[in-house]
């Protein structure tokens, strides 16, 4: 359709960037790094960030176009606010989101979370995204992957406002589009109907960071991995393409 993210600036909440991955070249509008304040560059030591920032908005630098993005020409704004092992404080979380929003975000990738489960939404990360979506800025959610149980979804997740996001798998001969068994489902605590969308989250091939073997390694910059964090960032970059297309859509339009 002609439209690429340009002009429209994703937030990613998660373990940081690899700032010298050829996908990103150029397009790291801002970064901090919540978990270590000292740190003087963008850097991901985990690899989780780096491969949802990927399939949100790489351009396929590396792989000659093979393994772009959704929105390849989005701006990225990068809150690392969990460590080396993936975890953090919901603190931590919050801070990294509201400093996204701060720093432009228009729409924030949020892959994690947490008990309770199920959570109704009242738990304070929750509210806080919800806040965001009031203030006009979309947040897509990871669903979780502790399915197929039903009543698997946690925090931030459950939030009514934010755009919760499934994982869908396809096999080489069934190519029919499945929810993927590991993808978490409602109904949330409060008995709202989640994840509101599915989107592809098995065999995501997707931004390596150097120096991290997370997932199933293409080569030097691409690695492969599956869950609803996976998912997520699919959605987050379509709502990029959307802005891109009429920056004048609200969260409810979205």
């Amino acid at each position: 359709t002609g439209f690429d993210g340009k002009g429209v600036v994703v937030g990613i909440v998660d373990t940081g960037i690899d700032r010298d991955h050829p996908d990103f070249e150029g397009r790291i509008a801002a970064w901090r790094d919540l978990i270590d304040e000292n740190a003087d560059a963008a850097h991901d030591p985990n690899g989780h960030g780096t491969h949802v920032a990927g399939i949100a908005a790489g351009s396929g630098a590396a792989g000659g176009g093979r393994y772009k993005g959704v929105a390849p020409q989005a701006m990225l704004v990068i809150a690392r606010a969990l460590d080396a092992e993936g975890g953090g404080r919901t603190s931590t979380v919050m801070a990294g989101i509201e400093w996204a929003i701060d720093n432009g975000a228009q729409v924030v990738n949020i892959s994690l979370g947490g008990p309770p489960y199920p959570a109704d939404g009242t738990d304070a990360l929750s509210v806080l995204c919800n806040a965001a979506v009031e203030a006009g800025i979309v947040v897509c959610v990871a669903a979780g992957n502790m399915g197929p149980a039903g009543h698997t979804i946690g925090a931030p997740s459950a939030a009514r406002r934010v755009i919760t996001v499934g994982a869908s798998e396809s096999t080489a001969g069934d190519p029919a589009d499945r929810v993927a068994g590991f993808s978490s489902r409602g109904p949330t605590g409060d008995g709202s109907a989640k994840p509101e969308l599915v989107f592809p989250g098995v065999g995501i091939v997707s931004a390596r960071a150097a120096g991290t073997g997370l997932g199933r390694p293409v080569d030097a910059h691409y690695t492969a991995l599956r869950g609803t964090s996976q998912a997520t960032p699919f959605a987050t970059g379509a709502v990029a393409l959307l802005l891109s297309a009429n920056p004048r859509l609200k969260p409810d339009e979205i």
